[in-house]
């Protein structure tokens, strides 16, 4: 006969303080195993906020020396502009024969050219609807033109990129 706190489990005899022990150790066990995997679950979720938070910033820094960029080609190139304006105005008065005249001539095109290497593309207003995006008004006319449409190029204006780099000073026909 066995007593009241053993029985026969068939794989022997097992006390039931036993019995009970591991029954507490399993769940013990089971509420460990629980914790490690919510913790898992956490640090996972935090991982991966992390690894969102690391790629938003190496965006945003992209974009930031994107625009750093930018905004130095164009203080840069807007000062070659200015160049290119004068050399523009002192072939106005320059006879096609004078040698200073052709060293002035092959200098503004040399400008021109490395100007078109960097994408730098001009603006073409007149006979085009004033646009005060790239357009700046510095007269207005009346007569028989475009309404609102531009009518003369006081100073060129151009573009980098798709955007603007410089607005062209126009005429614009007035608004009656």
């Amino acid at each position: 006969m066995i007593a009241d706190d053993r029985f026969d489990s068939g794989d022997g005899v097992v006390n039931r303080n036993q019995v009970a022990q591991q029954c507490g150790q399993h769940d013990d066990l089971q509420e460990q195993f629980e914790a490690a995997r919510q913790e898992a679950v956490e640090n996972h979720d935090r991982y991966l906020r992390a690894l969102a938070e690391s790629e938003n910033m190496r965006k945003r820094l992209e974009r930031l020396c994107d625009e750093r960029v930018w905004q130095e080609k164009k203080r840069l190139l807007t000062h070659i502009l200015d160049l290119a304006n004068q050399l523009e105005q002192a072939l106005e008065y320059v006879d096609g024969d004078d040698p200073v005249g052709v060293g002035v001539r092959l200098t503004y095109h040399q400008l021109q050219q490395v100007l078109a290497q960097e994408g730098v593309r001009a603006l073409q207003p007149v006979g085009q609807a004033f646009d005060p995006r790239i357009h700046e008004a510095v007269e207005m006319s009346s007569g028989s033109g475009e309404r609102n449409g531009v009518t003369g190029e006081f100073r060129k204006g151009y573009m980098l990129d798709g955007r603007l780099l410089r607005p062209a000073r126009v005429r614009v026909e007035r608004m009656d």
